[in-house]
């Protein structure tokens, strides 16, 4: 097994960087994409400078958790800033929050409806208003928007 190791080469390692991005093309886990570029790393570093099958072996496996972790690390704060365009895509009632809409009926015990883009919402109100009133959202209680009047 020792030999096998004193043997390798940048073309190994070049080699096995390209065949762990092949792998991630085709399944598109994450994970062999950092590994591959930390075995291309290794082979790039190699062609420069010649180093034993140890250090190779530690380079790549440090180089490894390294780009893993960069990544996961930029990852997690993209995620965290709301930055995503899709990071409100199971959000929907707060991204209506601040829209002006028109009451379609008059509040009647408090709610009403609304038409808001391609469907009629149910509204609650506080305040007793005719229908063709102005009203903002403010709030969603479960699939029920919370308007008040717009003064």
């Amino acid at each position: 097994m020792t030999a096998l190791f004193e043997g390798l080469t940048h073309w190994h390692w070049l080699g096995l960087g390209f065949i762990l991005l092949a792998i991630e093309v085709l399944g598109s886990v994450g994970f062999l994409l950092w590994t591959g570029i930390a075995a291309l790393e290794v082979g790039l570093l190699l062609l420069v400078w010649p180093f034993g099958w140890q250090a190779q072996l530690l380079l790549f496996a440090v180089q490894s958790l390294l780009t893993t972790w960069a990544w996961w690390r930029w990852q997690h704060q993209r995620d965290n800033s709301g930055q995503d365009a899709a990071s409100t895509i199971n959000e929907r009632m707060q991204s209506y929050m601040g829209r002006e809409l028109t009451l379609l009926d008059d509040v009647a015990q408090g709610t009403s409806r609304v038409h808001l883009d391609d469907t009629v919402w149910t509204v609650r109100c506080d305040e007793s208003l005719p229908a063709g009133s102005k009203v903002r959202v403010v709030g969603a209680d479960s699939h029920i928007l919370l308007v008040e009047p717009r003064h």
